[in-house]
């Protein structure tokens, strides 16, 4: 069902001539997007939000049976050429170093799409190399190095904003690939690999494929009953958000001063091979997105920490009461996160379009508050590890994807909502990992440097982070209530403080 959450995503292409709306349309009419993703030129029906019709209305159609089949029987009817235009729009290219761009995706995640108009729109804008601040200053000067031209140094920034109805993000980074210039080598790589699974699933015997689904549906029976009864225990003990129980009676006044605006940053963090190398020396099994949930768990105690001072200092400053006597709120052993899984494998196989294939589930970490502030990096990973092990090999992604399509289709918004806020369990951040590509991509050409995606803030949860790798480079984007990180750019400060940490000890275990 249709609601008001956008996803936003920044992508900047360095090197030669700007690009225009022109350029990226045609771009996208060449690489066939209408025939491949005709989601792309749907928008949701004004009759019943349920379904989906195409552009123009003219020739729209209900899409009540086969979303695939009425998506290309549509797409082929309508115009996409004539209709793009209204997706695509030159814009002013950001004069202030970061502050303008932050500004921009803060007001394209929280002001609401028509989606009786259209899913997604991009904004394009060109200007000085670096000037935006969306391609880091040293990925800006290897630039200028490999050009050895600084006043020729020009930036292209699309701003790809779209709801959660039109797909996933990881659904969203798999279908651009098909507008990119490597766009065959892409897919070839998609089908060497879909070929692969399936040629070892032949080795098996016709009775090894047969017990093998035998255990994967008791593994589904058994397992779903153990995720709900997890989610069960989550929710009955996590009564309240951590940041709103660490801000107490503050939380209304921080409420009313930040207003409902969103605190949002991004970096490159580290390089890939570096993350994987930190994995491999802390632990065999230890996975790129354990590492980072370990750094920003750090961060969320670390902001926890500093709302409970806060909140310390305006309850003595209101009521005379000294801090010493009363601690206001108590640190937590542990914190709550939700991790979202892509139930397709990070991919979208050929002949399928986009959509959202993506389900959830909720762990719960130790909170780095809990352990010595002597204890070494490694050891709060190995927690953290542990801890979202045995969540991630449940059925749990497969069980939120079906209760969410469910809700979405069959009960009131109303209702909805308050199912989805009650399955985040209180958590206190959302950490997503986007796997881009391996290679540095081009667009009619040009090539792209830098991408980050931005996370929309689902209901109850307060704070959301991507770790997205693209062309061997690891990047973080922050997307938060303001109220709960005042501050996001020292938040991510403190993420890749843990990571430092991290890369420190993983040094010395190699030595």
């Amino acid at each position: 069902r249709a609601g008001t959450r956008a996803g936003t995503r920044a992508g900047t292409r360095a090197g030669g001539a700007g690009m225009a709306s022109s350029e990226f349309e045609s771009a996208w009419m060449r690489s066939g997007m209408p025939g491949r993703h005709p989601r792309f030129h749907s928008r949701v029906s004004s009759q019943d939000d349920r379904y989906f019709e195409y552009e123009p209305a003219e020739d729209a159609h209900a899409n009540g049976g086969n979303h695939e089949d009425d998506a290309k029987e549509g797409a082929a009817e309508s115009d996409p050429k004539a209709e793009l235009h209204r997706h695509v729009t030159d814009t002013v290219h950001p004069s202030s170093y970061r502050t303008d761009l932050r500004m921009r995706i803060e007001r394209l995640l929280t002001e609401p799409l028509d989606l009786t108009d259209k899913l997604w729109e991009v904004f394009i804008s060109s200007g000085r190399l670096g000037s935006s601040g969306a391609i880091s200053r040293l990925k800006v000067a290897n630039t200028i190095t490999r050009s050895g031209s600084v006043g020729d140094g020009q930036e292209s920034l699309l701003l790809f904003r779209s709801h959660h109805s039109l797909a996933d993000g990881v659904s969203l980074i798999s279908a651009l690939g098909d507008l990119v210039d490597e766009a065959e080598e892409i897919r070839d790589m998609i089908k060497a690999e879909i070929k692969r699974r399936k040629a070892k699933s032949k080795e098996l015997s016709f009775l090894q494929r047969l017990l093998r689904s035998l255990q994967k549906l008791i593994w589904f029976c058994l397992g779903s009953i153990q995720s709900l009864m997890y989610q069960t225990y989550l929710l009955w003990t996590t009564p309240q958000n951590p940041f709103e129980e660490a801000l107490g009676d503050a939380l209304r006044e921080m409420q009313l001063v930040a207003g409902s605006g969103r605190s949002i940053s991004w970096c490159d963090a580290a390089p890939l091979d570096e993350v994987k190398a930190i994995a491999r020396a802390v632990g065999p099994k230890i996975t790129i997105n354990d590492v980072f949930v370990s750094c920003v768990s750090a961060a969320v105690t670390r902001q926890l920490e500093e709302h409970r001072e806060r909140a310390a200092v305006m309850k003595e400053a209101s009521t005379g009461q000294s801090q010493e006597t009363e601690v206001v709120h108590p640190a937590k052993s542990s914190i709550n996160v939700v991790v979202p899984v892509h139930l397709m494998g990070g991919i979208i196989p050929e002949g399928y379009s986009i959509g959202n294939k993506i389900g959830a589930f909720v762990a719960r970490v130790p909170a780095h508050t809990e352990v010595d502030s002597t204890a070494p990096a490694s050891d709060r990973l190995l927690s953290v590890h542990t801890s979202l092990a045995s969540v991630k090999r449940s059925p749990a992604p497969i069980l939120s994807y079906l209760a969410a399509r469910v809700a979405a289709d069959y009960l009131p918004e109303s209702l909805a909502k308050r199912l989805f806020r009650g399955a985040n369990a209180n958590a206190a951040v959302a950490i997503s990992n986007a796997r881009g590509w391996d290679k540095k991509v081009h667009i009619d050409s040009r090539p792209v440097e830098s991408a980050h995606g931005f996370l929309p803030l689902p209901p109850g949860l307060p704070c959301g982070v991507v770790v997205q790798s693209y062309a061997g480079v690891v990047s973080i984007s922050l997307t938060a209530e303001k109220w709960a990180v005042p501050d996001a750019d020292r938040f991510v400060g403190w993420i890749l403080d843990e990571y430092v940490a991290l890369c420190e000890e993983s040094r010395q275990r190699m030595r």
